[in-house]
């Protein structure tokens, strides 16, 4: 028989996972806000509707994305996933932007 003491977390088990949380939670609120107001400002940019209506429907769809993200960010395998997923989707989506910038002359 394997003894309940056997089993235990040890004190640095705890503290690793404390932090993994801590760092999933600032990845979800920051990254997250990041992510959906690049890609907010990206649709407003892209859409073909008028002024109004792109950023109407831009805020919805950021509305929509903001959540989606910070439930992926905790769904990841672990911490460092989850930033390195946020840093390629902003990434790839400042990347659009710059490119519907200066394209577009967006202000």
């Amino acid at each position: 028989m394997t003894s309940l003491a056997s089993k235990a977390p040890r004190p640095a088990d705890g503290l690793r996972y404390r932090a993994g949380v801590a760092s999933r939670t600032v990845a979800a609120i920051g990254g997250s806000y990041l992510l959906a107001a690049l890609s907010t400002r990206a649709l407003a940019l892209a859409l073909p509707l008028s002024p109004v209506d792109n950023v109407v429907a831009a805020t919805l769809s950021g509305l929509a994305l903001f959540p989606c993200a910070v439930m992926w960010t905790f769904a990841a395998a672990s911490a460092l996933r989850a930033w390195i997923g946020l840093g390629l989707a902003c990434g790839l989506v400042g990347l659009a932007l710059w490119g519907l910038q200066s394209v577009g002359g967006g202000a």
